[in-house]
């Protein structure tokens, strides 16, 4: 398949705003508020300023986790594994939970566009991404990542990675009482693809398919599956 091609118009990144009428009035925060303000004076009118610095830093930072996760595993195995995806896992707690509470979410919104909106701030916000959504019914909705930081450096199995920080998330949605969310991946850029394609169910109590691939994953680097 071929590879993204850029400039485009198309998607939306963090500021925009879904045009879809049931998403009136509803507004998507930020986590980690003050570091968010601070970063916006600091760079207020400053000509000196290349925004792709943030992408080498985070780039770094990324790098740096791919390879914690594997030494780890290398080292200690399945225990090694564990701990990093817990550590993980609350990152992506903290951050969701920051996005939510300083988020407006109208109270008459249905479910699943509640969800894909969720979903449009993990994507927009927390992971930087430019996304295509769009709500395919009561029950699914479907998004395309047109760019993301990663796909120039992370390899698709590296992508595994990211699943960890989504449980997190998923948890923090959970916990915060709003419509319960499960996903899987279809086509990935650094795979190939032109997107990475993903699609977000409804789900109900008990075990989250989401969870049950990344272990599958996680066996496979292992050398397990």
């Amino acid at each position: 398949m071929p590879e993204p091609v850029y400039p485009t118009e198309e998607g939306i990144w963090a500021r925009a705003v879904r045009t879809e009428p049931q998403f009136e009035g509803a507004t998507l925060g930020t986590p980690y508020p003050k570091a968010v303000a601070n970063l916006r004076r600091a760079i207020d009118d400053r000509d000196d300023f290349d925004p792709a610095a943030l992408l080498v830093w985070g780039t770094m930072q990324a790098t740096g986790v791919l390879e914690i996760l594997k030494d780890v595993e290398a080292a200690f195995g399945d225990e090694g594994q564990t701990i990093v995806r817990r550590a993980l896992k609350r990152a992506g707690h903290e951050a969701m939970t920051g996005l939510i509470e300083n988020s407006t979410l109208p109270d008459d919104i249905d479910p699943m566009s509640l969800t894909s909106y969720l979903v449009t701030g993990m994507n927009t916000i927390v992971y930087a991404s430019l996304e295509r959504p769009w709500i395919t019914d009561e029950g699914r909705a479907e998004f395309d990542i047109l760019w993301c930081p990663h796909q120039d450096r992370y390899s698709g199995f590296d992508c595994r990675v990211q699943r960890y920080f989504v449980e997190g998330m998923i948890e923090a949605v959970d916990n915060a009482g709003l419509p319960k969310m499960t996903g899987w991946v279809e086509q990935l850029i650094p795979m190939g693809a032109d997107c990475c394609h993903f699609v977000i169910e409804r789900r109900g109590e008990g075990e989250n398919p989401w969870h049950e691939y990344s272990d599958r994953l996680g066996a496979r680097a292992l050398g397990e599956d």
